[in-house]
């Protein structure tokens, strides 16, 4: 392996780390079901995202395929928990 490969492959790794602590936090309080898609849909394939969810690549593949065969009306991703307007509302 020469030093340009070894180079390389140091970024790489530290690319993937750096995708796992920005997708982590995205997705912490979502189901496999739920997260599953929305990292697909980010550029993830599924050994990143079993990864970051804590599975294996076949069960991240189960979930993508069900997530295909589901309407599109039920594919919408799920309201933040907390956002701006319900806590205005709140308020009020």
């Amino acid at each position: 392996m020469t030093s340009d490969e070894r180079a390389t492959s140091r970024i790489e790794a530290k690319l993937e780390a750096i995708i796992h602590l920005l997708a982590a936090p995205m997705v912490k309080d979502l189901t496999l079901a739920q997260s599953a898609p929305l990292l697909s849909r980010l550029g993830l394939n599924r050994d990143q995202i079993a990864a970051i969810c804590d599975t294996t690549p076949e069960t991240v593949s189960v979930r993508l395929s069900e997530a295909k065969r589901q309407p599109t009306s039920a594919r919408r991703r799920p309201p933040r928990a907390a956002s701006k307007q319900s806590s205005q509302e709140t308020a009020s």
